[in-house]
């Protein structure tokens, strides 16, 4: 995440992100004098730190935080109905669309070009592929999508895919969330990347060949980090 991106979650100035930079109140770090963040840890600082938002957070958002979960399961944001197996090697904007489809076909979007579009701008700002054959596209602005409950569309291609990822690797497994808040967004790509890190997860999840199959997989990851207590 950039300095702006950071501004506009937490709704306030980037100046004032700065100062708290300054005097070390939030995570960051500097690349070629550019301030960066890994989107995990905001959202472990965020999650430290809800008790004291009560009135400087947007409307709303405080009361879904008081009553969140303090882990997302993914096997309870996605269902069969939301996985796309067998995704062809084909362009990026090609794969968008294949990952929109299910989404029209439950009615979660209904103007499938001006999400496409918001897709395609946060991939020409920087490529969604985080390395180890994972892509996590998404909207830049998680709230321009309203949600009632947050979602998630996962795609596999056993061929693969070239995503541009920033280690030069095809993407076999795509996670698509939907979360309608910025807060929400960053609490699910937090429990993607927890779930990715898992031994042997990316590659059992490259030979899912059926929407249940995939399924299975993301139940058994979540058993295993039960068992580690995670």
């Amino acid at each position: 995440m950039t300095l702006s991106d950071v501004a506009e979650a937490l709704k306030v100035s980037e100046k004032t992100v700065s100062r708290m930079l300054q005097d070390g109140s939030i995570p960051g770090f500097k690349v070629a004098n550019q301030w960066r963040f890994y989107r995990e840890d905001f959202y472990r600082w965020v999650d430290d730190k809800r008790s004291d938002w009560g009135g400087r957070t947007r409307a709303g958002l405080a009361t879904m935080l008081s009553n969140e979960m303090e882990t997302l399961p993914l096997s309870r944001l996605t269902d069969e109905s939301l996985i796309v197996t067998g995704i062809p090697a084909v362009p990026v904007d090609s794969v968008l669309r294949i990952l929109v489809e299910p989404l029209l076909a439950a009615g979660i979007v209904s103007d499938a070009d001006a999400f496409l579009d918001g897709l395609k701008a946060r991939e020409s700002m920087m490529s969604t592929g985080v390395g180890g054959g994972v892509a996590i596209p998404h909207l830049r602005h998680p709230g321009d999508l309203p949600m009632e409950r947050p979602r998630l569309v996962v795609g596999v291609s056993s061929r693969g895919v070239d995503w541009k990822a920033f280690d030069g690797q095809p993407v076999h497994i795509l996670f698509l969330p939907l979360a309608g808040d910025e807060v929400l967004h960053l609490r699910m790509l937090a429990a993607i990347r927890r779930a990715i890190v898992v031994d042997g997860v990316n590659e059992a999840l490259c030979r899912a060949e059926t929407p249940r199959d995939v399924l299975r997989e993301i139940l058994k990851i979540e058993t295993i980090q039960q068992s580690l207590g995670e």
